[in-house]
């Protein structure tokens, strides 16, 4: 695993060191000879290596002529490109899906750019059919399935906004607008491959009086997994409505993007969510937390270098969490100071994903300010583990300000 910064050295004394994997790998088979295999860093590196030049360097007995079968993995998806003996004809094949189509050039070469210009436009749905089944597939993939992807990070925002409120006493606090910024450090593991996430979530906070509250925020973010990079960014707004002193609900619409030229891989998304977040109040300063979200999100093709990417994704979410907080008196935080635990839930239904759910179980320390009627974290440092379905797990650190 590679190790970036505290998260880094934490996950170290966890996780066993493993090798890099490889997102993108071929395998040619020359003639029916035994497979020769190659990993590459990104996709465009793979279509390169479908160039006679380059099979040739993989195989000495390849020659334009030869009949040769070469085996892809696209980020966990299998596939075929194949030539018969004496033709220029490029095969393309993925069996999972039953695309089965075929280009003619003059040369081979000219066989292989034709499928690469193919699969960029996305002609026949090609590339919009392979990226949903990536994220089905691929462990990870920048737009859904795991933690770390914008589906993810979309949900993640609107539910820690709804869920940083400790308790609504009335009354008026000395502001009513708050500035939100923050930084955060994600190690994922993801089935055989490493993904690390670097996050700056920004906000600002509107007092509408007697509870109510809007709130804009703006996080981005940068992902890295095996040698390749991928980033994302979302707006949100969200309105929290007091049903009583201690729940609110909070509506909140959101459009996001992320994209990564390395992965071949982009998409849009929009969402919108509805959180109730309700707190008992408790003896000695013990305050217990239910947070519920329910949230829909939509697909929308954008462009990522040469792709044109449609993933055509249709999801909904559910996240529960509970949370307990109390006093933390005596430390250099000051007499405000308070910790905070919590559990979270997640599960997403609709097209399948790689992961459709994990579990989050954390801790905090911080301090507390009113904004108007309503309390919030005002600075926190917190630490949190993730564990998911198929083999997903992960280390999140998290540092917030509000002034």
């Amino acid at each position: 695993m590679k190790h970036r910064w505290i998260a880094g050295l934490l996950c170290a004394a966890l996780t066993p060191a493993a090798p890099a994997a490889d997102l993108f790998e071929l395998g040619l088979s020359v003639d029916a000879a035994p497979e020769t295999r190659a990993g590459f860093t990104t996709v465009e590196d793979l279509f390169d290596a479908l160039g006679t030049e380059e099979l040739s360097a993989l195989s000495p007995a390849y020659t334009e002529t030869s009949p040769a079968t070469a085996a892809l993995y696209v980020r966990g998806l299998p596939a075929e490109a194949s030539f018969q003996s004496g033709s220029t004809t490029l095969r393309f094949r993925v069996p999972s899906l039953g695309i089965d189509v075929s280009f003619t050039g003059q040369t081979r070469d000219d066989s292989r750019d034709q499928f690469e210009d193919f699969i960029k436009a996305n002609g026949d749905d090609i590339l919009k059919r392979m990226l949903k089944e990536l994220a089905r597939v691929s462990p990870v993939d920048p737009v859904a399935g795991n933690p770390g992807s914008l589906m993810a990070q979309m949900g993640a925002q609107d539910f820690a906004d709804a869920a940083s409120v400790s308790g609504n006493p009335g009354g008026t606090g000395s502001s009513g607008n708050l500035f939100g910024i923050g930084l955060g450090y994600d190690s994922n593991s993801l089935g055989p491959y490493d993904q690390n996430v670097m996050r700056l979530p920004l906000s600002f906070g509107f007092d509408l009086s007697n509870g109510y509250r809007l709130t804009l925020s703006a996080p981005i973010y940068r992902v890295e997994s095996e040698g390749t990079d991928s980033y994302g960014a979302s707006f949100g707004a969200a309105l929290r409505i007091p049903l009583t002193a201690d729940w609110a609900l909070t509506p909140a619409l959101r459009v996001g993007a992320a994209g990564s030229g390395d992965l071949g891989s982009a998409a849009a998304l929009y969402s919108g969510s509805l959180t109730s977040r309700y707190v008992w109040h408790f003896a000695g300063g013990l305050d217990l937390g239910m947070t519920n979200q329910l949230a829909l999100y939509q697909s929308r093709s954008i462009s990522a270098g040469d792709y044109e990417a449609d993933y055509d994704l249709s999801n909904r979410s559910l996240k529960n969490g509970l949370d307990l907080a109390g006093p933390l008196n005596g430390t250099f935080l000051g007499n405000g100071a308070r910790w905070r635990a919590w559990v979270i839930d997640t599960r997403f239904y609709g097209d399948e994903l790689y992961s459709n759910s994990w579990q989050e179980y954390g801790v905090s320390v911080g301090t507390r300010v009113q904004a108007g009627a309503i309390v919030y974290e005002q600075m926190n440092l917190g630490v949190s583990y993730l564990n998911g379905e198929n083999d997903v797990s992960g280390l999140k650190l998290n540092f917030g300000y509000r002034f």
